[in-house]
């Protein structure tokens, strides 16, 4: 995938989640499917060349979503949304772009370096 095909499934897929969010109270909180439909669904190989984009979101929406329970569903009342804010998805994009891993190999330092002087 080179960049300009990044930038463009980049942006179809915040207009996913936008769409996805907008209109959660429309969906079926727990899954509409029986058991082995989803992957009944889904191919059995492999595929020897990678899909299109678009193919995968048409996919996400139509194949595997109907097999989801909706967590961020207000109708939902198990347990609150603590992380689908627009701000903390942005977060976890940016993260994921700039590859950050949260922890470190490095010893952390001796309580004399945290002094001014």
């Amino acid at each position: 995938m080179d960049f300009d095909e990044f930038r463009e499934f980049g942006h179809a897929s915040i207009e996913f989640i936008i769409n996805y969010l907008s209109n959660i109270r429309d969906r079926d909180v727990l899954p509409s499917v029986v058991p082995h439909e989803v992957i009944n669904q889904l191919p059995r190989q492999i595929p020897e060349q990678p899909e299109h984009w678009r193919h995968i979101l048409h996919d996400l929406e139509h194949i595997i979503l109907p097999g989801l329970t909706h967590w961020q569903s207000p109708y939902f009342n198990a347990f609150f949304p603590s992380s689908t804010s627009a701000g903390s998805i942005i977060g976890e994009l940016l993260i994921a772009g700039i590859g950050v891993l949260g922890f470190s190999w490095v010893s952390p330092p001796n309580k004399e370096s945290y002094r001014q002087g």
